[in-house]
């Protein structure tokens, strides 16, 4: 399916009928943070991640497939157009995905290496260094 998919970023319009669905999932979405990249297959609007710089270090998040385009390939080509033109990449993740993105190419990193404007941010949000019900863990990309 990834073959098949192009990819752009988003305006606005494109994902804010979206917000409710992922604010459902558990996702915490920024909707004026950063930039969106979406994945299309066929026309339509597939799947999406959202990059965004705090001090100088980026961060990933909000990386989403809707359910019918799942176990194609999408998100992994989302991550890597995410990834073309960052040296590096952070991102924080529940247990259950730490393998999804260890295949990737990232790195789980000890807790205490997550970037202070990063871990900042989250802990004003009350997400870091654990959520309000489960851990997260932050994971490091960075470019060979």
């Amino acid at each position: 399916m990834s073959n098949d998919a192009s990819f752009r970023t988003l305006v606005r319009a494109e994902i804010e009928p979206y917000i409710p669905m992922l604010e459902a999932e558990g996702f915490t979405p920024e909707i004026d943070q950063g930039t969106w990249i979406g994945g299309f297959v066929g026309g339509r609007l597939a799947g999406w991640v959202r990059i965004f710089q705090e001090g100088r270090v980026w961060m990933l998040e909000d990386v989403f497939v809707l359910p019918e385009h799942r176990r194609g390939g999408l998100a992994s080509a989302l991550l890597a157009r995410a990834q073309a033109d960052l040296p590096a990449l952070w991102l924080i993740c529940d247990d259950d995905m730490i393998g999804f993105y260890q295949a990737r190419g990232y790195e789980l990193m000890p807790k205490d290496a997550f970037p202070e404007a990063l871990a900042s941010l989250y802990r004003s949000k009350a997400e870091w260094p654990t959520g309000t019900d489960h851990n997260h863990n932050a994971l490091r990309w960075s470019r060979p």
